[in-house]
């Protein structure tokens, strides 16, 4: 693995999203024995499909996890629609459960949990990595780790801004989890391309 892929947008995109569907799983599962008889049964089988998914998009990503860049953006499409199946699958299971409140605020706060780690981590990452650089080509990449770490602290006042305010619907917290992975996936991807030029 060559040094720029240690924050390769791609393998740092799938990996949070299977981060995502384990936190998921695990705090639907330890709450489905309060649901009522009356919706147990769809919640069980929802969470079946959700498990399946979860365990296809683990093996396709440990298998593809040495893949060279190029084989990546092919297979990152592939990804993209488990992602969005396993996604759906969580609506489904919201709905089935007749939008219990204490259900998708345990699911939300375990998700943003895992997305502020995530942020965490590649800047630790990216931070570390940049100080590799000798001093003439570092401007760039610490302009690229500047604004990582702004937009991850950004990021981090609002989840815990939604985790804070309690009662929200699933609709706005949901929403408030996909603004931060989607200025996750711009700062890493970002940093990606900081690291490619330094590398000139």
């Amino acid at each position: 693995m060559t040094e720029e892929s240690k924050v390769h947008p791609y393998i740092e995109w799938a990996k949070n999203r299977l981060d995502e569907m384990d936190a998921t799983l695990s705090t639907f599962e330890n709450k489905a024995g309060e649901l009522g008889d009356d919706v147990s049964g769809k919640a069980k089988a929802v969470l079946s499909d959700m498990e399946a998914q979860r365990d296809s998009f683990k093996d396709y990503l440990d298998k593809n996890m040495q893949s060279a860049e190029s084989v990546w953006e092919e297979q990152s499409e592939k990804l993209k629609k488990d992602w969005k199946a396993f996604e759906e699958d969580v609506e489904t299971y919201v709905k089935t459960t007749k939008d219990n409140a204490e259900q998708y605020e345990a699911a939300f706060k375990a998700r943003a949990d895992v997305q502020m780690k995530a942020w965490q981590s590649a800047l630790s990452d990216a931070f570390k990595a940049a100080a590799k650089f000798p001093n003439e080509r570092k401007a760039d990449l610490e302009d690229a780790v500047r604004q990582m770490k702004s937009d991850a602290e950004d990021a981090e006042a609002r989840l815990e801004a939604m985790k804070k305010a309690g009662q929200e619907s699933w609709s706005a917290l949901d929403s408030a989890l996909s603004d931060s992975r989607k200025a996750f996936d711009k700062a890493t991807e970002d940093m990606q391309k900081a690291f490619k030029r330094a590398l000139k």
